[in-house]
């Protein structure tokens, strides 16, 4: 008898199956790795871009423009409610004439508000218009500091929640 010397060549199926099942185990766990990196990302994006994010940056910025042209010598305050007093023309007016309040909305208290009005020289004021800056406020708080105002708003809109920190100078007489 003749022995066959030819080598074997090719794969047995046993060989082939332990390699598919390698590389599919290999393939799912880098698919797992990949949809939770995204997953993250997706959170990151939302928390820097997100609803919350965006009113906040609104309102500092409507807060910080307002306040920075008010009167140093006459605002009102309180914790929750802030009315600021400025010149319409600061270059021409002698006396304060316009006002700005920031407030949350009696009617619906997650609606964070600017009202913008005129003042008589008897003290009376006159509202022009308001605007809602941003809703999903759980908090608002004022205080003075050094020559500024400072406002704090807690911000949640039920995915995530947002501290808006802000200080702004009172530039005028």
């Amino acid at each position: 008898m003749k022995k066959n010397n030819r080598k074997r060549q090719g794969l047995s199926l046993i060989e082939l199956a332990v390699t598919m099942l390698i590389t599919t185990i290999t393939v799912i766990a880098i698919g797992v790795v990949m949809v939770d990196n995204h997953r993250g990302w997706l959170d990151s994006y939302a928390k820097v871009y997100g609803g919350a994010a965006n009113d906040a940056a609104m309102v500092q910025v409507a807060f910080e423009k307002i306040v920075r042209k008010a009167s140093r010598t006459k605002y009102l305050i309180s914790r929750d409610d802030l009315t600021v007093y400025y010149y319409e023309d600061w270059l021409n007016s002698t006396d304060l004439d316009r006002y700005a309040r920031f407030y949350r909305s009696t009617d619906n208290p997650a609606e964070f508000c600017v009202e913008h009005g005129i003042l008589d020289e008897d003290g009376d004021t006159q509202s022009i218009s308001v605007v809602r800056l941003c809703s999903n406020v759980s908090d608002a708080e004022f205080k003075p500091t050094n020559g500024g105002i400072e406002m704090k708003l807690l911000l949640n809109d039920g995915r995530e929640t947002t501290t808006a920190l802000t200080t702004a100078i009172l530039h005028n007489e």
